[in-house]
């Protein structure tokens, strides 16, 4: 009897491994002949907290770029992943080394991490390509134009009145934000009132850009997290249009080489050989 009820347990794990891996291993999509798994979909609905349509919908484009890379040789290599790892910890005023450790107390996968890498280098270099014949460059008059029209951006206040908060986790200064009448532990909050002269220059272009009556993007201080609750800016006056006409053409530029890729791909999605196998739900 022991000996039947090892079996039948053992036909029961088998059956049920089988089914797992039905699950994790079933094509949910073929895009031109490219798989994609419901594994995938999953995976990646929860990594970037997106519905699985949308998460799909990215997904086939994700396969359509891949492709696209593949065909024109444009991977990334080592040395290209390495320079770009340099460039990212430098920004965080780290040095290699001490961002690897960084990432890894913070769970990240290095090896992970460098692959997503050289995919956003692929890709950088693949629409790079798609853009490089067919973008036109803004001229002074487009330029002009886009200062007069949104002379509110360009302009900077003297001073901006604020709340600061400070705390030693993000996550804490989140759940603030979400309801900022919580009494939250471990955060410490002052007024004050920073003068646009004697404040780094990104602080500024972000309380410039954050509305009255809101907060800035959470910022990394050291070893802490701090957010600004902008409660009035005072004196707000344009920025001379010579100062920042060149940061106008970038962003005139930017804007056409998005719209250009975009419609390159949805033109590619529309086109594409896409069979569904299995409805994601």
């Amino acid at each position: 009897m022991f000996k039947n009820l090892v079996k039948s347990l053992l036909f029961v794990s088998t059956i049920y491994s089988f089914s797992f891996a039905g699950l994790v291993d079933g094509v949910s999509v073929i895009v031109n002949n490219s798989p994609i798994t419901l594994y995938e979909l999953k995976d990646y609905s929860v990594k970037y907290n997106l519905p699985l349509k949308e998460a799909l919908n990215l997904l086939i484009r994700d396969k359509i770029e891949e492709n696209l890379i593949k065909k024109y040789g444009l991977e990334a290599d080592d040395l290209e992943v390495d320079d770009e790892l340099e460039k990212i910890s430098s920004n965080a005023g780290m040095s290699i080394v001490d961002f690897e450790n960084y990432l890894q107390k913070k769970g990240v996968d290095l090896d992970e991490y460098k692959k997503d890498l050289a995919k956003k280098i692929a890709k950088r270099k693949l629409y790079k390509k798609i853009v490089s014949n067919k973008i036109r460059r803004a001229d002074e008059s487009e330029i002009k134009a886009y200062y007069k029209k949104h002379i509110d951006i360009y302009s900077i206040p003297q001073m901006v009145e604020v709340r600061e908060y400070h705390s030693k986790d993000r996550d804490t200064l989140k759940q603030m934000i979400k309801n900022p009448m919580l009494n939250v532990r471990g955060i410490v909050s002052q007024d004050k009132v920073l003068k646009a002269n004697s404040i780094n220059p990104k602080l500024l272009y972000i309380l410039q850009q954050t509305k009255e009556g809101s907060f800035t993007p959470i910022l990394t201080l050291k070893n802490d997290f701090i957010t600004f609750y902008v409660k009035r800016k005072i004196n707000v006056k344009p920025i001379p249009y010579e100062r920042v006409k060149n940061s106008i053409f970038a962003t005139i530029m930017d804007k056409r080489e998005k719209d250009i890729i975009k419609s390159y791909f949805d033109k590619l999605i529309s086109e594409a050989n896409i069979k569904v196998v299995r409805e994601p739900r």
